[in-house]
C-alpha cells in the first residue's frame, strides 16, 4: 500500500507549478515509504569485509535515495518516447540484478519488471512529467528492494549506471545553469539539437547509451566479487570507450543548416551536392578565365598538411569538392557541414553529360597510353554528341610539355580533364594554367582508367554503404594499400583538432 500511495504521489507532486511543494510532496512520500520498512539498513565498505550498519541515518538516506530517483526521471519527459525506453532497459536491468543477487527476490523483481513493463507498452507514447516520476519511484524502490544494498559500490554504482540518461541530464543541467531557475538552465537534451540532432536520431542515440550503461551496471553486478580497484579500471574504460562512441555518433547524426566553403584541415572544401556542383562549374566556364578545380578525397586532406606547394595550390583553387567518403566523415566529425560526396568519377561523367547538351569541347590529358583514347570512345558511345577535341597520355618528358601544351591550345578545349593522380595533376594545372587558356581544369585521377573499362567501379550497394575504398583495395592491394595509410593519419588530424577545439572552448 505505501510503495503504491508513492508511486501515485511522486507522479502527482511532479505536476505541481510551484517547486519547493513539487520537491516536498516528492520527498514526504518517500520518507512514508521508508518508514514501512523499504530501507537500506547496512553497507559492505570498499576494500573490506566489513558492513556498517546506518542507524538512525538508515531512513532519511533511503528517503532522500528514492526522491532522487523521481527527480532524476522528470526530465526525460522532454523527448518523446525516452522515459519509456528508458524505464523498460533500466527496470529489466534492475530485475536482471535483484535475480543475480538476492535468493528470494519476489517484490523486488516484481517492482522492476513491473518498471520494464510499463516502459515497454507505453513505449513511443508522449510522457509528461508525472508519468516520468512514478516510473522514478517504481525503480527507486527496485533499486533499494533488491541486491544492490549489499555493498557501498553497488549501491551507488550500479543505479547509476543504470540510470545512466535521467543521471546525464541533470549533471549537465546543474553543471551549465549552477543556482538558475531549471527553466534558465541549459538541457543536455538542448545540446544535441544545438549540434543539429533531431528528436528521432537523438531518442535513438540516448537510448542506446542508456543500454550501454545498463549493460556496465550488469557486468560489474557479475563481477562483484572481484577487486574494487580493478572494477574501478573497467568501469574507467567501458565509459571512455562509451563516451568517444557518443561523441562520434551525434557528430554523424547531426545535419546542421549551412552551405558555401568550409575549412577543413586547412583546405576550403565546398558544402556542395553534385548539382550544385555542377551549376557552379557552368558558371566558371561561361566566365571563360582558367579555373582550378579539385576533387579532394583523404589522401588529398593530409597531403595539403605535408607539402606546402601542394596546400597553396588548393587553397588558391577555385572549387574544392568532397571526393572521398573520409573528407564527408572528417568533415562531420569536426561538427562541420559537409554531408554528401561528389566523387570525380562521377562529376567527369555528369560534366561530360552536360556537355553534350551545351556543345562545350572537351580535352583528356593523362593515364598510360591508350587509356585516354578508350576513355574518349566510351564517353563519346555514351553521349553521342560529346566533342572530345583531344586527347594524350600523361607518360611524357618534360621536354615534351611544350609540344603538348601547344596541342591543347589548338584544339581550344572548354574542359581539361587531367588524370596524373594527386597532387601531380593540380601542380601540373597550376604551373601551366595561364598558358592552357582554358576555362575549367580539373584533376580526376584514375578516372579515365574507369571509363576505359580497365577498372571497374564499385556495385552500387557498396558505394551507398560507403565502402567503396574497401572494395577497391581488395581488387587492386599492392597500388591501393599505400593509400589506405592516409585514412589513420587523417583520424588524428581530426582528434587534434577536435581537441583543441574543445580546449579553446
Amino acid at each position: 500500500m505505501a510503495a503504491s500511495l508513492w508511486v501515485l504521489v511522486a507522479g502527482l507532486a511532479s505536476r505541481h507549478p510551484v517547486r519547493w511543494v513539487r520537491e516536498l510532496a516528492t520527498l514526504t512520500g518517500a520518507c512514508l515509504v521508508a518508514s514501512a520498512g523499504l530501507q537500506v539498513e547496512s553497507v559492505k565498505l570498499p576494500f573490506t569485509t566489513q558492513f556498517v550498519s546506518l542507524g538512525v541515518f538508515a531512513l532519511p538516506l533511503t528517503a532522500l535515495w528514492l526522491w532522487l530517483f523521481a527527480a532524476l526521471w522528470r526530465p526525460t519527459a522532454r523527448l518523446r518516447g525516452l522515459t519509456w525506453g528508458v524505464a523498460s532497459l533500466s527496470g529489466l536491468t534492475f530485475a536482471a540484478i535483484v535475480a543475480m543477487t538476492q535468493a528470494q527476490p519476489h517484490f523486488a523483481s516484481a517492482l522492476a519488471l513491473s518498471s520494464a513493463m510499463l516502459g515497454i507498452t507505453l513505449w513511443g507514447l508522449p510522457a509528461e512529467a508525472g508519468g516520468a516520476a512514478s516510473l522514478g519511484a517504481l525503480l527507486g524502490m527496485a533499486s533499494v528492494a533488491g541486491a544492490l544494498k549489499n555493498t557501498a559500490f553497488l549501491i551507488l554504482i550500479a543505479p547509476a549506471l543504470a540510470l545512466g540518461v535521467p543521471v546525464l541530464e541533470v549533471t549537465y543541467r546543474l553543471r551549465t545553469g549552477g543556482f538558475a531557475l531549471p527553466t534558465h538552465r541549459r538541457s543536455f537534451f538542448d545540446l544535441l539539437t544545438a549540434e543539429g540532432v533531431d528528436e528521432r536520431r537523438a531518442f535513438w542515440l540516448l537510448t542506446i547509451a542508456h543500454a550501454y550503461l545498463c549493460l556496465l551496471a550488469l557486468l560489474l553486478v557479475r563481477l562483484v566479487e572481484i577487486h574494487f580497484t580493478v572494477k574501478l579500471l573497467l568501469m574507467a574504460m567501458w565509459l571512455l570507450v562509451g563516451v568517444i562512441a557518443f561523441w562520434v555518433a551525434v557528430r554523424f547524426s547531426a545535419r546542421k543548416e549551412g552551405k558555401g566553403v568550409v575549412n577543413l584541415l586547412g583546405v576550403p572544401v565546398a558544402s556542395v551536392t553534385m548539382e550544385e556542383a555542377l551549376d557552379i562549374l557552368e558558371r566558371f566556364l561561361a566566365e571563360r578565365r582558367t579555373h582550378l578545380v579539385v576533387t579532394s578525397d583523404a589522401s588529398a586532406l593530409v597531403r595539403a598538411q605535408e607539402d606546402e606547394e601542394f596546400r597553396r595550390i588548393v587553397q588558391q583553387a577555385d572549387l574544392v569538392t568532397p571526393d572521398g567518403i573520409g573528407v564527408v566523415w572528417s568533415a562531420r566529425l569536426l561538427g562541420l557541414p559537409v554531408y554528401e560526396r561528389v566523387p570525380g568519377v562521377e562529376l567527369m561523367a555528369k560534366l561530360c553529360e552536360r556537355a553534350a547538351q551545351k556543345g562545350w569541347r572537351v580535352f583528356l590529358l593523362g593515364a598510360k597510353p591508350g587509356v585516354a583514347e578508350m576513355a574518349a570512345r566510351n564517353l563519346q558511345a555514351r553521349y553521342p554528341t560529346l566533342q572530345i577535341v583531344g586527347m594524350h597520355h600523361g607518360y611524357f618528358s618534360p621536354d615534351e610539355e611544350p609540344q603538348i601544351i601547344a596541342q591543347i591550345k589548338a584544339a581550344q578545349p572548354d574542359i581539361l580533364f587531367v588524370a596524373f593522380g594527386i597532387p601531380k595533376q593540380e601542380k601540373w594545372i597550376a604551373k601551366h594554367a595561364d598558358e592552357l587558356q582554358v576555362p575549367l581544369c580539373i584533376g580526376v585521377g584514375g578516372s579515365f582508367d574507369v571509363y576505359a573499362g580497365i577498372v571497374q567501379r564499385a556495385p552500387e550497394w557498396v558505394q551507398r554503404l560507403c565502402l567503396e575504398w574497401l572494395y577497391r583495395t581488395l581488387k587492386d592491394p599492392k597500388r591501393r594499400l599505400p593509400r589506405l595509410l592516409a585514412i589513420p593519419k587523417l583520424l588524428w588530424l581530426v582528434a587534434k583538432t577536435a581537441l583543441r577545439g574543445k580546449a579553446s572552448n
